[in-house]
């Protein structure tokens, strides 16, 4: 994940820079009385990928990240391409995205790793699928975004601050929370690794903007349509609350595929472009906002930590995950029947079908 990271980066980085230049470039192009090469690429096979994209939670993605996730993936193709193709497969995506974005107060941080911004998200929680995230509050990079059996138990939480404190070596100079208990070690272990009591910040759900502002363009980018899919399937009694089997048979299909788009969303924000407003501190993509702040004048706050003080944390608090009887059962179905793991959300439902019926027979 983070060579993927890194990559994005310095391939966005070289991108911004020989984009700059295409002025200076077009000049010394035309006296020479040469051609400018356009840029080609595979209109039908641009059609079948956002085809694909738009038959799932992709559909809910605008022009612009529909361009972006194009661009991730080696389509060289005009934006304006893509809107006019997008307007033709999904004229209806296309007018529902034609609202007016909510205004948000001024938010000032003066660099990268001086605030983390922790909360859970549980629209999908009904179903079965908390969701917790963290956020850099000045490059916007979505540190963490993960899916677990739950978001308010205080050793999940932390594990993914430890994971995260691990990866780049050092913690952020302060950690905003919401009251809640699920939050109560992440709070010790931040003041313990400064050394400073005020370094992790209580407050309301108001108060912890930028998480707040980032789970609203989660919503409309991505979960309604999971929230919806999952509405119908138990609408339609396919998968009951109270029936435990069905949940966990739910857990056990749909897991891996709904972190593998919560991976998606979060690569994809990470390397996108953020316009500068008068609402936001500074325009740029959060992996270079973060991991180059040198560019934009501003400093890096990380605290550094010690591998040994990760490891005292993590062996007084954080404690493995106990095996499921269940989740071993449908696993073992899956081997015994030669059912290969789910690559999305139709192979998965056909999986959660199958293994039930298994169950009952």
């Amino acid at each position: 994940d983070g060579a993927l990271e890194l990559y994005l980066l310095l391939e966005t980085v070289i991108s911004d820079y020989i984009y700059s230049r295409s002025e200076y470039w077009s000049i010394d192009i035309v006296e020479d009385g040469l051609e400018r090469k356009s840029t080609e690429f595979d209109e039908d096979q641009v059609r079948a990928r956002i085809q694909r994209e738009i038959d799932g939670p992709g559909c809910l993605a605008g022009y612009r990240s529909m361009w972006h996730t194009l661009r991730c993936e080696g389509f060289m193709i005009p934006r304006s391409k893509v809107a006019s193709i997008l307007r033709e497969l999904d004229p209806d995506g296309c007018e529902e995205r034609r609202t007016h974005r909510l205004k948000r107060r001024l938010y000032i941080n003066p660099g990268p790793n001086f605030c983390w911004h922790l909360d859970g998200y549980d629209k999908l929680k009904l179903f079965g699928f908390p969701i917790h995230g963290c956020i850099d509050g000045f490059s916007r990079k979505m540190i963490w975004l993960k899916l677990s059996r739950s978001n308010n138990n205080p050793e999940v939480i932390l594990k993914f601050y430890l994971d995260s404190v691990r990866e780049f070596g050092g913690c952020p100079k302060k950690v905003r929370t919401d009251y809640g208990t699920e939050n109560g070690l992440v709070a010790a272990a931040q003041c313990w690794f400064t050394d400073d009591i005020g370094s992790h910040i209580y407050g309301t759900s108001q108060h912890n903007q930028r998480i707040e502002a980032w789970w609203s363009f989660f919503r409309r980018s991505r979960m309604t349509w999971w929230i919806n899919f999952f509405k119908d399937l138990f609408e339609r009694s396919i998968c009951t609350t109270g029936d435990e089997i069905k949940m966990e048979c739910l857990w056990f299909c749909f897991a891996n595929i709904i972190q593998q788009d919560l991976e998606h969303v979060k690569n994809l924000w990470n390397s996108h472009y953020i316009r500068s407003s008068r609402y936001e501190s500074v325009s740029g993509r959060p992996n270079e906002l973060f991991f180059l702040p040198e560019i934009h004048v501003a400093e890096n706050y990380l605290q550094p930590v010690s591998e040994i003080q990760c490891q005292h944390v993590e062996e007084n608090h954080v404690i493995e995950e106990e095996a499921n009887d269940y989740q071993e059962y449908f696993a073992y179905v899956m081997e015994q029947c030669d059912l290969g793991e789910p690559q999305n959300w139709r192979e998965s439902l056909n999986l959660y079908n199958q293994l039930l019926f298994h169950f009952d027979g």
